[in-house]
């Protein structure tokens, strides 16, 4: 076998391995950037949260993210999408956080991250300040309504007016907004805990190469099969 024919086995075997360890993903929405997210998801109020952010194949890499969506008013749904690596990598301290709402009574349209549920704060429809002990101003959603800190990972935090207030100021200047002490995103107090054991993050698996490489090229064997004829 001369050279070139040896380069171009390589090369067929290196784009078949390539291909059979990043899965086929054609039937996957392909999200590219937020801008696309007003176009993908209908209806108001809505809020799209990032539970989970992964990568899949060997060679050739598949960058996958997964939504959380939060309708006001039926059960939430989840979404897996294709992306880039840009994309992918912008959105690493963004795990919990909410990539896009859209709001029930103008349909304004937001996709800077901020904390989920930063939608519902301050909308009377859904909740109300209460004050504490401490003499803050402190959300609480109607009791129709409470399930939103489950839905949105609070655990027992709960938004005070200040907080309120910043979400109001980073919308408007586009800029992301992780809490008043960092509680949200990957690397927050809250969600970064909540992660660790979350129901919707996808276990990592490993591939063992060689075991692979020894699977793609094996030839399979020839039984002898014991024929049985009548007369």
């Amino acid at each position: 076998m001369n050279k070139i024919s040896l380069y171009t086995l390589l090369l067929l075997l290196f784009l078949g391995l390539s291909k059979s360890f990043s899965p086929s993903a054609q039937k996957t929405t392909f999200v590219q950037n937020e801008q696309v997210f007003p176009g993908l998801f209908s209806g108001a109020p809505l809020s799209l949260v990032l539970v989970d952010a992964f990568e899949a194949g060997f060679f050739i890499k598949t960058y996958y993210l997964k939504f959380k969506i939060v309708h006001g008013f039926k059960q939430p749904e989840f979404l897996v999408v294709r992306t880039n690596n840009k994309f992918f990598k912008k959105n690493q301290n963004n795990i919990g956080m909410s990539l896009f709402r859209r709001y029930e009574r103008n349909n304004t349209e937001s996709t800077t991250p901020l904390p989920p549920g930063s939608i519902y704060v301050g909308d009377p429809a859904f909740g109300g300040w209460k004050y504490h002990n401490s003499g803050e101003r402190k959300w609480h959603f109607h009791r129709v309504y409470r399930h939103f800190a489950v839905q949105f990972f609070w655990d027992k935090y709960r938004p005070n007016y200040e907080f309120y207030e910043k979400v109001k100021i980073h919308m408007k200047n586009d800029t992301p907004f992780y809490g008043l002490n960092g509680e949200f995103g990957t690397k927050g107090s809250i969600t970064g805990r909540l992660y660790e054991t979350s129901p919707y993050r996808t276990k990592e698996s490993k591939i063992n190469f060689l075991d692979h490489l020894k699977e793609y090229i094996s030839i399979p064997s020839w039984k002898n099969k014991m024929v049985e004829v009548k007369g």
